[in-house]
């Protein structure tokens, strides 16, 4: 029987995580994945309560009810971490039945007797989920690398206790020990693994859901409204000493690889100071993400030449205390009204294309759009 002093630590951490999550993750930035994760958070705290009720009714059912909803949820994280990235095949609909059949087979095995053998099926299956989830967090890169890492590790070590799971089975098989201490003592890491990969599973959703509003396109706020506006009067004017830039850092995958999340952030915070220092005060900046900015520049192309080249020296500019081997260059965008017009949606499509093309030509330099007749 599971003691209360193990599990009322593990209703703690559950409870708190739910709450803390949908308080600060879900509410304020609702999307698909927080949606998912909310759910992973609250089924695990059901879950906790499940192993409480089993010392007053029904003791082996609710026992594999909880064992249950504190482990499947699994399916539902590397879901959620799929739709995080964007992807179009994020496997809910397998998450969910993974969720459904999970309780009931563990439920039924307590009626024919091989409980002990289904909860070990079952938490080996869900290391292979573990390993999905530790490979999707690699996939979003060295840039959220630090948030994923918690997360990561809760996940490595799921993989060592089903390992241990595998062997305790053996041990159980083999008569070297009793099926209920082999039991016992699954139950017990389970409960603390649960505590554990509770709160490194909170601690990395909360930092990447938080993380989204910085790194997420920003194309529908106050600067899109502002920009949309001076062109319409600018078209109206037939002022073309209007231009668009797309200013993006270079490689910066690479820099933090080569150093790590702090130095990472100042040179995004360098990157921002000499957009902000260079570029004229009537000028209107939009950070897209720490990486890249857009900027609308009143100016003819001959100011706009100066401005941008005197902008790549400056972020060029090194730095003594800079603790990685790597240059810092930037690539800019540069798609003037003259050559694409007044479309606000066109410039952005311009100057982006040409800020690409740039980086591939080797960065630290400017593309202008032509237009066709050029």
């Amino acid at each position: 029987m599971i003691t209360s002093t193990l599990v009322m630590p593990v209703i703690a951490v559950s409870t708190l995580a739910t709450v803390i999550f949908i308080g600060l993750g879900f509410l304020p930035r609702p999307s698909r994945p927080t949606a998912i994760w909310s759910a992973v958070f609250a089924l695990a705290m059901i879950g906790s309560y499940a192993w409480l009720a089993q010392d007053f009714v029904y003791p082996d059912q609710l026992r594999a009810l909880g064992s249950a909803l504190v482990i499947a949820p699994m399916s539902l994280l590397w879901s959620g971490i799929r739709a995080y990235r964007g992807l179009h095949r994020q496997f809910v609909p397998l998450s969910i039945a993974v969720l459904v059949a999970t309780p009931l087979f563990l439920i039924a095995s307590t009626f024919f007797g091989f409980y002990g053998i289904a909860f070990r099926v079952v938490f080996c299956a869900n290391a292979v989920l573990a390993v999905l989830s530790f490979l999707e967090l690699i996939r979003l890169g060295p840039q959220l690398r630090d948030e994923a890492l918690p997360l990561m590790g809760a996940s490595a070590a799921f993989v060592v206790f089903a390992a241990i799971t595998t062997i305790n089975g053996v041990l159980v098989a083999g008569g070297t020990l009793h099926p209920a201490d082999g039991l016992q003592f699954l139950h017990t890491i389970t409960m603390t693994g649960t505590s554990v990969y509770g709160v490194c599973a909170l601690v990395t959703t909360l930092l990447l859901t938080t993380r989204a509003d910085v790194t997420a396109v920003s194309t529908h706020g106050s600067f899109e409204r502002t920009a949309r506006n001076r062109l319409n009067r600018a078209r109206a004017a037939n002022d073309q000493w209007w231009s668009l830039l797309d200013v993006r850092l270079d490689d910066p995958d690479d820099i933090r690889l080569a150093s790590t999340t702090a130095a990472l952030n100042a040179v995004t915070q360098k990157l921002a100071c000499d957009i902000d220092s260079v570029l004229p005060a009537d000028s209107d900046i939009e950070r897209i993400n720490p990486t890249c900015f857009l900027v609308l520049v009143p100016r003819p192309q001959g100011g706009v030449r100066e401005l941008v080249t005197e902008l790549l020296e400056r972020i060029s500019a090194s730095e003594d205390e800079r603790s990685f081997p790597i240059r810092v260059s930037a690539s800019i965008g540069w798609a003037p009204v003259s050559a694409v017009g007044y479309d606000y949606g066109a410039l952005v499509g311009a100057a982006s294309d040409a800020a690409e093309k740039a980086y591939a030509n080797g960065g630290d330099r400017w593309e202008r759009v032509h237009a066709a007749s050029e």
